[in-house]
């Protein structure tokens, strides 16, 4: 686990780190008002396509391929972000935190590549280490981006944190707090200063064995922990659907087919 310490953007380019943490702040405040935004993220993540007048769907439904966390990509001028729902809602969030990141470097002109390839967020990029420069970049984002520091200080005041000898049940209220993975949990505080290095290392040596016992003995984190049942959401599609049916603008022989063949579609998921 402490490969995730040794390759976090903190630790390999602490000057591109700051920028980006200047950046998440930044965005914070413009769209999203400083607040704590736990699984709001999907919502802030679509306003701010809206925003720049991009045609935009979610799509949120359960994948076979458990390496596969999420991935974004533009057809037709139309920008699609994939959400894996059969991982932990907390994995969830960060995963549509740090494809915000990719979006955003799209709309700002640093990254084009989006509109040729898309991205693709792995498992092992949130799980285990950040390989690439712009992974590293968007892990630090999703994090500093849904723990923001001034909430952090507000929270560790409100709720009496200590963070001398600090346990894992420590980590966990962060957990429940901000609606983040526990890796992301301790990063964000060896990043304010909260914890020294050599409690992050020690923390993030604890097997997932003994955080998934705790996080049941305690409850804490535990609603972030949970696999939404059956989650399928297909961007616009139903409302679409819905929008055609009332007008009246497509057979309706060819209606009812469309409208049966989604029905296998998301039985053949719910099967998964």
């Amino acid at each position: 686990m402490c490969r995730v310490l040794n390759n976090s953007l903190f630790s390999k380019d602490r000057k591109k780190y700051k920028k980006i943490s200047e950046c998440a702040v930044t965005f914070n405040s413009l769209y999203n008002k400083n607040n704590i935004i736990q699984d709001d993220i999907f919502n802030v993540l679509e306003n701010f396509v809206a925003r720049h007048e991009m045609p935009f769907d979610m799509l949120r439904y359960p994948v076979e391929d458990a390496d596969l966390c999420a991935c974004t990509f533009i057809r037709k001028g139309r920008m699609f972000v994939m959400i894996n729902s059969a991982l932990p809602l907390s994995k969830q969030i960060f995963a549509a935190a740090h494809e915000l990141y990719h979006i955003y470097c799209y709309f700002e002109g640093h990254d084009s590549a989006l509109l040729q390839s898309g991205s693709f967020l792995a498992s092992g990029i949130i799980d285990e280490e950040a390989k690439e420069m712009e992974d590293m970049e968007a892990n630090a984002f999703a994090a500093i981006l849904l723990v923001p520091k001034e909430q952090l200080d507000e929270q560790t005041d409100v709720y009496n944190l200590s963070y001398k000898n600090i346990s894992v049940q420590t980590v966990l209220k962060i957990m429940d707090i901000f609606a983040v993975p526990y890796k992301a949990a301790v990063l964000r505080l060896l990043e304010e200063d909260k914890i020294e290095v050599k409690a992050a290392k020690n923390l993030l040596q604890i097997e997932e064995e003994e955080i998934n016992r705790q996080i049941e003995l305690t409850g804490k984190a535990a609603r972030w922990q949970e696999i939404p049942k059956d989650f399928i959401r297909f961007g616009s599609l139903s409302e679409l659907m819905y929008d055609v049916e009332q007008l009246d603008a497509v057979r309706v022989e060819r209606l009812e087919s469309d409208k049966i063949r989604l029905s296998e579609i998301v039985k053949s998921l719910r099967k998964q």
